[in-house]
């Protein structure tokens, strides 16, 4: 009984412990099934994404009741190979939002989403994030950040972001390759090169793409001859290389090179190919590439065929052009677009618009093509209806006509097509940012400038000269440091604002510090720089500079040859600014200006009056500022009849109005030859009002001729212009004092003990 007890008690047990066990081997079940839902979902959004059906994707994801880590990472690289990056970051940020913990892809995805929209600040928070947790030491993740911030132009911290790498492999450090070439440090990016114990084809091509974007195109062809290995890349980027720099013939002699290689020839080489045959006009060769294409099987890619009209019309009369047109038997929109940009070069606007209207199929080159043509033409009322009728309005036709409108002071309708725009991007902005700065409103353009979420090194540089020419110093100072980058236009742009805004020092300072960034100076810089060294004390520094302009190959350029005049000129030194003068193959007006006010200016008239009629014979028309040189030195020497004579050939001869300058000179000049009448009837006949220049040289000589009439008349003037100044009433105690009017000496003193005299307070810019 017992025995037969036994196996019923072992099967109630049994049913009582499945019973138990129950509803947890279901949730196992569930869970297994639900692991099994969302691998199967992954795999399927992995296979649409491999074959490029990017909607599909994303519509198994938004079916998913549940998702894990790959199925957001999944999501986040369909919306970066659709060009989405920005709803990549959402997506990312959606995904911690709701409790995952991103991988290295996720990281990786994310980063590379944020360089190519130059997301900086954005990327700096992920890189933190990656910090945090590790994964910044992951070799992808690496390369990923490294390509973030050479993106945004921040190049300084990506050798520290390759150095935190555990095992850092040859894609990371071409990435840091690549990095520095994209941000012009190819000096950086051959020591990175040469160090690197493994190269690869990739490695040489950055290389040598480095030296072509420094138009070091004799070290880009060394090192191109040295690789052990090239792809279709490596020569793309060299033939590329040479047409960029007009080396037409190397560039077709290195295609022959290639063909003989019997490496394959891609249609990117070709199209650069064709550009070399238009650059030299060489039809006979234009046709050879025509025929090799259509053999090769090229004869159906759109951009081979655009670039084959594009070389008609640049190797032929248009009209030629447009026969080898008319007999192509397929014409992409490509095509159409090439011949109507061959006709607007050839300023044939009435057939280019013909064509266009006869288009059946247009695209927005179509479109923006015939907008720029017009503007070229000058037809700005044309491109703005032409504008108004696009269907899509796009940011580069919008961007064109703003920039027509600021050019012709049309600032206000350039802001009405901006804010009308459907989308704006960082050249729109910057365009309309420039149009603030050109019209001096720099509120305006302080406040677009804060509200953008992307700028670039042009965008700074605007603003910095903005800031400048209101004489900002230190706000346009702080810009240059927030910029991530710096080309040689920002460099020139701080360095001329100093200049000119007396900051000798400071802008010296700042060129020495431009020299230990390897950026090489410009004439412009130069030019500058010598002008803060117009004075005798300083000349010793503007003699060094003019060495530097020897050694850097800047002997002959026009700017540093008038600099270094006017330097001289200040300094006194008339025969060192002569004999520059005297060695220039070319001069321009401002040339002739600097030496003739250098002469007037240190008391030597006579060879003032002598240079300005080889001027006249060399057929260089003057301006205002030679005409002040000229009146200046007739007036140091008292030559009123020759003043008189170059006063009127201003007006009658080159049709110069005079401006408050000419007359103050000629006010001078009756004053100091005792002609205080004529002086006064000159002021009176003057279309402006006086200044206190022009006041203070009546009042001065009427103090040394004692004509107190006119000298309480300018005094009166001078004290509305400026009622806190005692220069006045010294002037009028003198003129008292020689005709003995003692009371009114005295009331004169007591006047002059009740005017301020404060003194303004010294402050720095910096």
């Amino acid at each position: 009984m017992c025995a037969a007890a036994m196996p019923l008690r072992a099967a109630r047990a049994a049913s009582r412990h499945a019973h138990c066990l129950g509803p947890l081997v279901s949730t196992e079940a569930q869970k297994s099934g639900a692991c099994d839902a969302i691998t199967s979902a992954n795999r399927l959004m992995g296979w649409h994404l491999r074959a490029g059906r990017l909607d599909a994707a994303r519509e198994v994801f938004n079916r998913m009741p549940q998702r894990d880590i790959v199925s957001w990472n999944s999501l986040m690289a369909t919306h970066a190979r659709s060009g989405e990056h920005g709803s990549a970051v959402v997506t990312f940020a959606e995904m911690r939002h709701c409790g995952f913990h991103a991988d290295n892809a996720s990281f990786s995805t994310v980063l590379l989403a944020c360089a190519r929209m130059e997301a900086l600040e954005v990327g700096r928070c992920v890189h933190g994030l990656a910090a945090k947790t590790g994964a910044s030491r992951n070799v992808f993740v690496g390369t990923s950040l490294t390509m973030m911030y050479a993106n945004c132009g921040l190049f300084s911290c990506l050798e520290r972001v390759v150095d935190a790498v555990d095992s850092p492999n040859i894609a990371l450090w071409n990435a840091l390759i690549s990095g520095f070439v994209m941000n012009h440090r190819v000096e950086d990016a051959r020591r990175v090169f040469d160090h690197m114990t493994e190269r690869n084809v990739v490695s040489w091509t950055a290389m040598v793409k480095g030296y072509v974007r420094v138009h070091e195109l004799g070290w880009a062809f060394e090192l191109f001859n040295l690789m052990p290995a090239k792809n279709s890349v490596s020569w793309c980027v060299m033939i590329g290389g040479f047409v960029n720099h007009e080396w037409f013939g190397e560039a077709v002699n290195l295609f022959k090179s290639l063909v003989s290689s019997g490496q394959k020839v891609t249609s990117a080489v070709l199209v650069k190919i064709v550009s070399a045959c238009s650059g030299l006009k060489s039809i006979g060769g234009g046709r050879c590439i025509h025929g090799f294409a259509v053999k090769s099987g090229f004869v159906l890619d759109q951009i081979i065929e655009a670039s084959l009209v594009m070389m008609y019309c640049n190797s032929l009369d248009i009209n030629e052009a447009r026969l080898e047109f008319d007999r192509m038997e397929r014409k992409h929109v490509g095509s159409w677009n090439a011949i109507i940009s061959g006709y607007i070069h050839a300023n044939r606007m009435d057939e280019a618009r013909q064509l266009f209207d006869s288009m059946v199929d247009r695209d927005k080159i179509s479109w923006n093509l015939i907008i720029s043509g017009y503007i070229k033409d000058g037809g700005i009322a044309d491109a703005f209806e032409l504008y108004s009728k696009m269907p899509e309005k796009n940011v580069e036709a919008a961007t064109a006509l703003m920039s027509c409108f600021i050019d012709n002071g049309m600032l206000d309708k350039a802001q009405h097509v901006f804010y009308n725009m459907p989308q704006v991007d960082v050249m729109s902005c910057t365009t309309l940012l420039f149009g603030y700065v050109k019209g001096g409103y720099i509120d305006d353009a302080l406040d677009l400038f804060h509200r953008m979420r992307k700028r670039t090194v042009v965008t700074y540089n605007v603003m910095i000269a903005g800031l400048l020419r209101q004489g900002n110093v230190p706000e346009a100072y702080k810009l240059f440091d927030e910029s991530p980058t710096h080309d040689l236009v920002t460099w020139s742009c701080l360095i001329n604002g100093f200049a000119q805004n007396g900051l000798n020092n400071h802008a010296l300072k700042l060129y020495k510090k431009m020299l230990r960034s390897n950026i090489r100076p410009s004439d412009s810089i130069i030019s500058s720089l010598i002008s803060c060294f117009s004075h005798h004390s300083m000349m010793v520094h503007g003699q060094q500079f003019h060495g530097i302009t020897i050694r850097l190959g800047f002997k002959s350029h026009l700017l540093i040859q008038n600099s270094l005049i006017g330097m001289y000129c200040k300094c006194g030194e008339m025969i060192m600014a002569q004999a520059i003068f005297d060695r220039m193959a070319s001069r321009d007006v401002v040339t002739w200006n600097t030496i003739i006010c250098g002469y007037a200016f240190n008391g030597l008239g006579q060879n003032a009056i002598e240079t300005f009629g080889s001027m006249k014979k060399a057929q260089i028309d003057p301006d205002g500022i030679t005409f002040i040189g000229i009146l200046s030195a007739c007036n140091h020497m008292s030559l009123l009849e020759e003043g008189k004579h170059f006063f009127n050939m201003m007006t009658h001869n080159y049709g110069i109005l005079p401006n408050k300058m000419h007359y103050a000179c000629m006010v001078d000049l009756f004053s100091r030859r005792g002609m205080l009448e004529q002086a006064e009837e000159l002021v009176k006949s003057m279309p402006f009002e006086p200044d206190s220049a022009i006041w203070t040289s009546l009042l001065s000589n009427c103090r040394l001729n004692g004509n107190g009439r006119l000298a309480e008349h300018a005094a009166t003037q001078l004290i509305s212009i400026n009622p806190m100044t005692k220069m006045p009433y010294l002037h009028l105690i003198t003129v008292n004092g020689s005709t003995k009017r003692w009371g009114a000496m005295d009331n004169l003193r007591s006047q002059t003990r009740n005017v301020a005299t404060e003194k303004e307070v010294g402050y720095s810019r910096i």
